[in-house]
């Protein structure tokens, strides 16, 4: 008798979608970006320079709810037809606490001691214990880190929102619209009554992108099919919505970088809810038009190097995020001394550069030929794994789909 869980096993896997591997390698760029002109933001006074690191600056904030639209995603896309069960729970969280809560924790030790040494500052060991407790839990231990934080709030919620699609059968086109209703209901009751200062930290503030992401991943073939322009019947509808879809994304980017233009530059802004909405809007349709780049990019032959950079890049993408902050703080500690205009900014860009690729050259390094590198740097990709590693696990896994096959072909 076949069991569900045996069902689950045999399912087929599901087909690799590339383009959501470049999405992640842009906004791994994004977010590099971020931390390298934040202090460009604040320092810099002539009015043209300081607009485009505003600019820079702002824009690139696309990429926590990207990389919370591509969580949604993927784990739906993985998992929504799926049967939810308690062995398929227990390997599911399993995975995620070797992949993610331990390269994390020991991730958040090393800023922890990092920020210890350079501060100067001297506790005691239970007290430094105690806020490296509370820093591991809030994700504090350095800036960057509460997205991590936010993925493992997400994680903790899937088998809920998957038995909410799966058992309770809500429809899979309110997923769209549950996401904004949780956002904005946390966002308001948060502005009305609770006054969190940190309700970024908190996974209900990208709701929105996250179940956006989980629709996709449900109704993925006609996401495919729709992005690659394969449906020659609906050709004038198609590029009616996506000019429709191209001025909206306009307007929001406009509308949005000029409140923080003016937010920046002390002129007058409007006042109530206007930055949460602009935000929102901005982040998810930023989201999607480049999603939808991405696809249109695997198309063309010319780009294909470009594809392969990002789709690298997306791949190492949870390394370079933890160790990225790292780089740039050695790299800040290097300040020019010249003062001069045309120094500080080839010295801003020049962090950057230099963030990613130390990164990169440490992530391929450690991957390669240390053992055991992914308990600090997250899982590596098969392709940068060690040869002798990758083939054996190559031969794994044809070993496992023949005896799939197999017992397929005698039940």
């Amino acid at each position: 008798m076949t069991t569900r869980q045996d069902a689950a096993e045999r399912l087929p896997r599901k087909e690799r979608v590339p383009e959501l591997e470049m999405l992640r390698g842009i906004a791994i760029l994004g977010v590099m970006m971020v931390h390298a002109t934040s202090s460009a933001v604040v320092t810099v006074q002539n009015s043209l320079p300081r607009d485009a690191y505003i600019i820079l600056n702002t824009f690139s904030l696309f990429c926590v709810p990207a990389f919370i639209f591509l969580s949604g995603f993927v784990l739906f896309y993985n998992y929504g037809d799926r049967p939810l069960t308690f062995s398929g729970l227990r390997t599911f969280y399993s995975k995620r606490f070797l992949q993610l809560i331990v390269p994390y924790a020991f991730v958040s030790l090393g800023y922890e001691l990092v920020e210890n040494a350079l501060k100067h500052r001297s506790r005691e060991s239970i007290e430094m214990l105690r806020l490296f407790g509370e820093h591991l839990l809030t994700g504090k231990a350095y800036p960057h880190l509460y997205y991590v934080a936010i993925t493992i709030q997400l994680y903790a919620l899937f088998p809920i929102l998957l038995l909410l699609f799966q058992k309770l059968r809500l429809p899979v086109r309110l997923a769209v619209p549950l996401g904004f209703a949780v956002q904005w209901g946390f966002y308001l009751l948060n502005r009305n009554y609770w006054h969190m200062d940190a309700k970024g930290s908190w996974a209900f503030s990208y709701f929105a992108a996250f179940l956006i992401g989980a629709y996709l991943g449900m109704r993925s073939d006609r996401l495919a099919h729709w992005f690659r322009g394969s449906d020659g019947a609906n050709r004038h509808r198609r590029a009616g919505m996506l000019t429709a879809a191209a001025l909206l994304w306009l307007t929001a980017t406009a509308g949005f970088l000029g409140m923080y233009i003016a937010y920046r530059t002390g002129a007058s802004t409007p006042n109530g809810y206007w930055f949460e909405i602009g935000y929102n809007l901005f982040t998810v349709l930023t989201t999607l038009v480049l999603l939808f780049a991405c696809f249109r990019l695997a198309k063309l032959r010319a780009a294909r190097p470009l594809s392969a950079v990002l789709s690298d890049l997306g791949a190492l993408s949870f390394g370079l995020y933890l160790v990225h902050p790292f780089f740039l703080l050695l790299y800040h500690r290097l300040k020019p001394a010249s003062g001069q205009p045309l120094v500080y900014h080839l010295w801003t860009a020049g962090g950057f550069v230099f963030a990613l690729v130390a990164s990169v050259l440490v992530l391929l390094l450690a991957h390669r030929y240390i053992r055991g590198a992914w308990l600090v740097l997250g899982q590596a990709p098969a392709k940068f794994r060690p040869k002798l590693e990758s083939a054996a696990e190559a031969e794994a896994e044809n070993g496992q789909a023949a005896d799939r096959r197999l017992t397929e072909a005698t039940e």
